[in-house]
């Protein structure tokens, strides 16, 4: 295969890395079209690294590759945002880290998942420029939910398929809600209302369509307890409203 061959180019969001060796760095992406990859950036820990000083964690890069026989190299980047200064501020910074931290735990490696990654860029800028950058985290995580296949209904029960009645219970193990009768007691259970299954249905939806911004209390817990248990392993940082936001 020819060097042209063995060369492409793709826009990326910047997940995380680590270090290999003395210089290089591995770098989690996400692209738009090749999905998640890791690529090595050679050089990149080194002071006057070029291509290393413009990975930044949740910064959105156009990156050239060249294919390798394990893992790509990446060879050329380009910016397309410059976010970081923003984020650093330590509560977007966790919120930022926490929208990273789900994609890369829900998302498969090297399946392309274009509107995820437009969801993740869009959020990012948001949070970016955010006073309350945790109002979006909810609403963040049932849109990917929907994206993956995996948001519940909020209308039905999960088990029997009854219309629900005024009062219902998120059973995340079983990944929706549950009415009366079909509900488990001895199991952890989120209560929800109507009005709150009404918001729960509106976060998920797309932009546009009577989509909701900002999650009532018992959505929120509703959507954490769903994500955690997809995530199937325990989360560096909740997006539960009173919790203590630190980088992760």
């Amino acid at each position: 295969m020819s060097d042209e061959g063995r060369s492409y180019r793709t826009r990326a969001i910047v997940l995380g890395a680590r270090a290999l060796g003395e210089a290089d760095r591995i770098v989690r992406l996400l692209t738009r079209e090749c999905g998640k990859i890791d690529a090595v950036a050679k050089g990149a820990r080194r002071p006057k690294s070029r291509i290393g000083g413009r990975l930044e964690i949740a910064g959105c890069v156009e990156i050239m590759l060249h294919r390798g026989r394990s893992l790509d190299v990446i060879v050329a980047v380009e910016e397309r945002s410059r976010r970081w200064a923003a984020l650093v501020e330590p509560e977007r910074l966790a919120v930022a880290s926490l929208a990273l931290e789900r994609v890369d735990v829900l998302c498969e490696p090297g399946e392309p998942v274009p509107e995820i990654f437009d969801l993740l860029d869009s959020t990012l800028e948001a949070i970016a420029k955010s006073e309350r950058p945790h109002r979006f985290i909810a609403r963040y995580s049932l849109r990917l939910l929907e994206l993956l296949g995996s948001m519940p209904p909020a209308e039905r029960c999960c088990l029997c398929g009854d219309l629900l009645e005024e009062r219902s219970w998120l059973d995340a193990s079983e990944g929706g809600m549950l009415d009366a009768k079909c509900r488990r007691p001895h199991r952890e259970e989120i209560a929800l209302d109507v009005d709150d299954r009404m918001n729960f249905a509106a976060l998920g939806r797309e932009r546009g369509a009577g989509a909701a911004v900002e999650a009532r209390p018992q959505a929120a817990a509703a959507i954490e307890a769903l994500i955690a248990h997809y995530c199937a392993r325990p989360l560096r940082v909740s997006a539960l409203p009173g919790y203590a936001y630190g980088p992760v």
